[in-house]
């Protein structure tokens, strides 16, 4: 009887590894984005990489003063620059003498769910300022996302942002969004 009901559980694990722990849809698409919101809400660099798959390959191209740089990071390198960015915010923070606010906001524009359901490739725009305008990020994205073992991961990322510094040139969000 016990070996009857390890087999049973062995079954069980195996489908749900191969087969449903892989399966997703647009709800948990949207959710994934909610929860990035939240940890960079909350300046939370662990949250944003346990987004990331071990695999994920995230291509950027940013935009400041005129200059583009591009580069290609994959998980680690872009853990290590997510905590790096979150340190230079709480730096700004304690030499101006209060805590800037930061606010995030993001659009999806399409979600593309593949058919066989294990992948989905998420256009959308989102914009990061800090202290009103001080310092503002927009970003157009491209990202395909998949399951790993019931969780949601970003696994390839085409981003180009653009860096904004001061009040003048900083663009509301209405602006931003209106197409």
């Amino acid at each position: 009887m016990k070996q009857i009901a390890i087999v049973i559980a062995l079954c069980i694990g195996a489908w749900y590894f191969f087969i449903g722990g892989r399966k997703l849809d647009e709800n948990m698409v949207r959710d994934y984005y909610h929860q990035e919101a939240r940890a960079i809400s909350a300046n939370d660099a662990d949250k944003l990489c346990k987004q990331l798959s071990r695999k994920a390959v995230i291509e950027s191209k940013t935009t400041m003063m005129g200059k583009t740089v591009e580069t290609t990071h994959d998980r680690d390198e872009a853990c290590e620059a997510t905590r790096k960015t979150f340190e230079k915010i709480r730096a700004i923070s304690d030499q101006v003498g209060s805590i800037l606010a930061i606010e995030y906001d993001y659009h999806i524009d399409t979600i593309e769910v593949a058919t066989d359901r294990r992948s989905a490739t998420v256009q959308g725009t989102s914009v990061l300022k800090m202290g009103e305008s001080i310092l503002q990020f927009k970003t157009s994205f491209t990202q395909r996302l998949e399951r790993e073992l019931g969780q949601m991961r970003l696994v390839h990322a085409d981003e180009a942002t653009v860096v904004r510094v001061g009040g003048r040139g900083a663009m509301s969000q209405s602006e931003f969004f209106r197409k």
